[in-house]
């Protein structure tokens, strides 16, 4: 078994992340990717991010239609803040050691890592597949080297996986929705539909 873990605050979910989930399962051959939103994300503050259990909802809804997408409640059923060694290490003794974790990250995220909890340990315990857009300079991830060491750096250079630009991100979304602008297409129509009804994301 492998299983990909896609987190993050999904606030809100949007195509991206979709199309992320499934360029990454179908490249390394993934049994399934686990979407986890994340409680109280310690790298970000909690001003305009929805309550837990309407961002819970919105990738269940996104979802739903993917027999190989999963949702976790793992991170919000969980007091403080959601740290991902800890997340991994629940899903290991769940799934097993055998279950192969690849923890699914843009490239954006890379100069987060150094400050990540744990993230020497983190990286024993899954592989980290970095999710990177054409152009990118892969050796960004050399500056990971003191950190995570040479050996964990080429194997994140490997198992890099490319994915077209997407042009798509909750900060937007949630700006034009705060201007009365449409998101459709943006994000899973079903999405949208949830969003207004419960008012989420106005002025």
């Amino acid at each position: 078994m492998r299983i990909g873990i896609l987190g993050g605050t999904f606030n809100p979910v949007h195509i991206g992340h979709l199309i992320i989930a499934e360029e990454v399962y179908c490249r390394h051959g993934l049994s399934k990717v686990l979407f986890i939103p994340s409680g109280l994300p310690p790298h970000k503050g909690t001003y305009d991010l929805a309550e837990a259990r309407h961002r819970y909802e919105m990738v269940n809804l996104a979802i739903k239609d993917n027999d190989h997408f999963e949702i976790s409640d793992v991170e919000i059923s969980r007091e403080g803040k959601s740290y991902t060694v800890d997340t991994v290490e629940v899903l290991l003794k769940r799934y097993g050691i055998n279950s192969d974790p690849h923890l699914i990250i843009g490239m954006d995220t890379v100069c987060e890592l150094p400050s990540w909890k744990d993230v020497k340990r983190l990286s024993t315990l899954c592989r980290i597949v970095v999710v990177n857009r054409p152009g990118s300079d892969l050796n960004n991830l050399n500056q990971l080297i003191p950190i995570l060491g040479e050996e964990k750096v080429r194997e994140m250079k490997r198992i890099q996986v490319e994915i077209p630009p997407i042009g798509i991100s909750s900060t937007e979304i949630r700006s034009r929705l705060k201007n009365g602008l449409h998101t459709r297409y943006m994000v899973p129509q079903e999405v949208e539909s949830y969003i207004k009804r419960h008012g989420l994301y106005k002025p």
